[in-house]
C-alpha cells in the first residue's frame, strides 16, 4: 500500500539536505505545511513511482500529491534524502495545489494560472527553447492548450526556487 508521509516523518526527512538547501529548510517545512494545510495527502515513493517516467504528481480531485525520490528504493516505500530535483519536484506540484485552488477551492479540477502573462513570467527563468521543450513534452503526453500553460507556470515557480513565496501563493488562494 501507499505510504502515507506523516508531517513529523517528512519534516524528519528535510533535514538531512544538502548544505546548499540548509538556509531553505525551515522554507520547506513551511511549503510542506501550507499543502498539508490546504487538505492534500502527500505521498514518498508509493509504489506507483517505480519503473513510473515522472518525477511526481497532483491530483485534484483525490487531493493526493505524489513525491518520486531520485533516489527511491525499488520495491520499497523508503525515503531518501531528499535531492535538488526531489524539491524542485515538491515546488512544482506544490505549485499546482496553488492552481487548483484559484477557481473557488481545490478538488474541483478547473486548475487555472495565477500570473497573467504566464510566458512573460516562464523568460524571467527559461529561455524560449526550454519553454518550447516543456510544452512539447506535455504535448506528447496528450496535454491541451489549457495544461500545457499550467505546466509551463508550475516549471517557472519550481525553477524560482522560493518556497516562502509558494507558501503565501497558498496561503492566499487556498486558506
Amino acid at each position: 500500500m501507499k505510504k502515507l508521509a506523516t508531517l513529523a516523518t517528512a519534516l524528519t526527512l528535510l533535514m538531512p539536505m544538502a548544505p546548499a538547501h540548509a538556509q531553505s529548510k525551515d522554507s520547506y517545512k513551511r511549503l510542506w505545511q501550507a499543502v498539508r494545510a490546504a487538505g492534500v495527502t502527500i505521498y514518498i515513493n508509493p509504489p506507483e513511482c517505480y519503473g513510473a517516467t515522472f518525477d511526481g504528481n497532483y491530483r485534484s480531485a483525490m487531493r493526493t500529491m505524489t513525491i518520486c525520490q531520485d533516489n527511491g528504493i525499488a520495491g520499497s516505500n523508503q525515503e531518501t534524502d531528499w535531492t535538488d530535483n526531489d524539491l524542485d519536484t515538491l515546488r512544482h506540484e506544490a505549485h499546482h495545489v496553488t492552481q487548483d485552488c484559484i477557481y473557488g477551492g481545490a478538488a474541483n479540477n478547473r486548475l487555472g494560472t495565477i500570473y497573467i502573462d504566464t510566458y512573460g513570467f516562464a523568460r524571467q527563468f527559461f529561455d524560449d527553447t526550454v519553454i518550447a521543450k516543456i510544452v512539447t513534452n506535455y504535448r506528447i503526453l496528450g496535454a491541451n492548450e489549457h495544461v500545457t500553460v499550467l505546466e509551463v507556470e508550475a516549471s517557472a515557480v519550481a525553477e524560482m526556487n522560493d518556497p516562502n513565496a509558494q507558501v503565501l501563493d497558498l496561503t492566499k488562494y487556498c486558506l
